[in-house]
């Protein structure tokens, strides 16, 4: 009887320290696993923001220079040097194959598909589209 008493009491004790094992070792293994798994992302993560971070120093460098200054003042706000002269040239529209065609050509006009066909394209926005 004293033998079965102490399975009663050691049975459980072992399941016990088997237990605490597992919680000991396995869950922090899983845990590093994926901690590693994240720091490599982060770090892949740091490489294209240094990478950006190393293009952006370079257009810093260029954007600081004098002859981009100039550029950048001409192009954006007309700045024109003292004695030039500046000339702004206004461009006319050409016009499109939608406007409507002078009186007496040629065109030939598309014949109207009724009034259903003007409801469809109505409600699918095709009457608003040239084409």
């Amino acid at each position: 009887m004293e033998a079965r008493q102490r399975r009663s009491v050691l049975l459980p004790l072992i399941m016990l320290g088997i237990v605490l094992v597992a919680a000991v070792d396995v869950f922090p293994i899983r845990q590093l696993i994926a901690l590693n798994g994240e720091a490599e992302e982060l770090r892949l993560h740091l490489a294209e923001i240094q990478e950006e971070n190393a293009q952006l120093e370079i257009e810093i460098e260029l954007v600081q220079s004098p002859a981009e200054i100039e550029r950048i003042a001409r192009a954006d706000f007309g700045y024109v040097n003292p004695g030039e002269t500046s000339y702004v040239v206004i461009m006319t529209p050409e016009p499109h194959d939608h406007e409507q065609a002078p009186v007496g050509s040629n065109e030939v006009v598309p014949e109207s598909g009724g009034f259903w066909e003007a409801l469809w394209d109505f409600l699918t926005g095709r009457d608003m589209s040239h084409g």
